[in-house]
């Protein structure tokens, strides 16, 4: 009964907490930095903690050592601002995380921002290059 009990109760929590695609974003953004970081991989140079990008797509942020998966997205003013509530992995650890993301009006960039950083960081449009 009460194994019964454990699948009913993990099959109802399960859709609560799963992924979100951010359909705003279309396309890999990256900041200027990570963005180098791809075109030198690319390029031939070595991929490891050290030169691996971390990259935002629709499922989130994608890098070496940890990952945030979108869980929810809100859209606070149409077209325009979106608030993204992540499940953060950085190896054995686990954060929920809160972004705000803002569309820049004059280039295809993010400013994105998080209670866990003073300043927010740029991200632009940053695709992969190879098979173009």
């Amino acid at each position: 009964m009460r194994l019964l009990l454990l699948i009913a109760v993990a099959a109802l929590a399960g859709p609560a907490i799963g992924k979100e695609r951010a359909a705003f974003i279309k396309g890999q953004y990256a900041t200027e930095k990570d963005c180098q970081k791809l075109r030198a991989i690319e390029a031939g140079g070595a991929r490891n903690v050290e030169t691996a990008p971390e990259l935002l797509d629709a499922s989130g942020f994608n890098g070496w050592e940890g990952a945030c998966e979108f869980t929810k997205v809100f859209e606070h003013d149409a077209g325009k601002s979106w608030i993204g509530l992540m499940a953060c992995f950085e190896g054995p650890n686990f954060s929920p995380q809160t972004y705000i993301f803002l569309r820049s009006d004059a280039d295809d960039s993010f400013e994105v921002s998080t209670a866990n950083k003073d300043e927010p960081e740029i991200y632009k449009r940053c695709d992969a290059e190879k098979g173009k």
